[in-house]
């Protein structure tokens, strides 16, 4: 029996809008086209601006990220509670490093990780390996343990981070194939 997933929200990482893929844009085609509520963290939307700034990416490039988030009608979402994302945030680091990943490289993964959570949000797209992989899975699951006496929606939520082309291959009207879903997690660690 296939699981399938009805998708509420989904949020883009900085890397998703960022790739020079045409199968980004038939993603963003199929969320607006399907009503899915779409979000950017504060924190990618931040990325977005001080690559632009420091010019590690050029002024279309960052134009045309903000065009496809646009086109999506997604809105900026953060964690207000700044004590309890902070200690979110260093939990989800804790967990990332107990799995092998150096805290240092993920602190604002951490940041978009816990704004999601918090939010709600059933679906992260990414390209980068710190949301796609398995261990990403297992650091989900224990931020949203250790925060779920504290914000109910946090216990509820299913969230799946997977890159563009998983999300195509699984999904299907307002839907993703949940077993696809988990046979695409990269097993191993970053390098």
């Amino acid at each position: 029996m296939v699981e399938q997933l009805q998708i509420r929200s989904v949020s883009f990482d900085t890397s998703f809008l960022l790739k020079d893929d045409s199968f980004v844009d038939r993603v963003m085609d199929a969320l607006a086209r399907d009503h899915i509520a779409c979000f950017v963290t504060a924190t990618v939307a931040s990325e977005l601006e001080q690559l632009k700034i420091w010019g590690r990416i050029t002024e279309s490039t960052y134009k045309k990220a903000i065009k496809r988030w646009t086109h999506a009608h997604a809105t900026v979402i953060d964690f207000k509670n700044r004590l309890l994302s902070d200690a979110l945030g260093q939990a989800c680091i804790r967990s990332m490093e107990d799995h092998g990943v150096p805290g240092n490289h993920v602190v604002n993964d951490c940041n978009i990780l816990v704004s999601a959570l918090k939010n709600g949000v059933d679906l992260f797209l990414s390209e980068d390996f710190h949301f796609t992989s398995a261990i990403t899975k297992e650091v989900i699951n224990e931020v949203k343990s250790a925060a779920c006496n504290e914000y109910h929606l946090m216990c509820d939520t299913s969230l799946y981070s997977i890159d563009t082309r998983s999300f195509l291959e699984a999904y299907s009207k307002g839907t993703i194939d949940l077993d696809i879903v988990r046979s695409r997690m990269q097993r191993s660690q970053k390098k």
